[in-house]
């Protein structure tokens, strides 16, 4: 391994311990700190070795936390794609997602915790609110108003 190569993969070691990246991720980062192509790629087939780069752990970290946050799964996905996330990584990630994913009730809890005392019934400002939120959190209509109106 000679200078470049050691210097790019402690770089990204350094990035790894932080939190989770993709290696789209890994790579923009290293090519902004200055690193070259040859150099990045390397590091990244160095850490992909030892394991401690995948996309399929980060896809699968990436959708629980914006799933937690109360994003549909298929909006997290989307984001995560944007991120650069391997496809393939990404559906797995979303198919063991959406399989535990209740729509209504993370809807419910997500209108809870914004509105606990249920203002949304006696104002209709505040239940259009609601129902643009929770549309720019990925949810179909359907869910959206079967949420609202419960």
């Amino acid at each position: 391994m000679n200078v470049d190569v050691k210097a790019a993969y402690s770089a990204a070691l350094r990035m790894l311990t932080r939190r989770e990246h993709c290696e789209a991720e890994v790579r923009g980062k290293l090519a902004r700190r200055g690193f070259d192509e040859i150099a990045a790629d390397s590091a990244i087939e160095e850490l992909k070795n030892y394991g401690y780069l995948s996309d399929s752990r980060y896809a699968e970290a990436f959708l629980r936390y914006r799933m937690q946050r109360g994003e549909a799964p298929w909006m997290a996905a989307a984001k995560a794609a944007r991120k650069g996330v391997d496809e393939a990584a990404l559906q797995a990630a979303l198919e063991e997602a959406q399989s535990s994913f209740d729509a209504a009730q993370a809807c419910r809890e997500l209108l809870d915790s914004r509105d606990p005392q249920r203002l949304r019934r006696h104002d209709e400002r505040v239940w259009q609110r609601h129902a643009r939120f929770l549309r720019n959190r990925g949810y179909d209509a359907a869910t959206i108003l079967a949420a609202l109106n419960d």
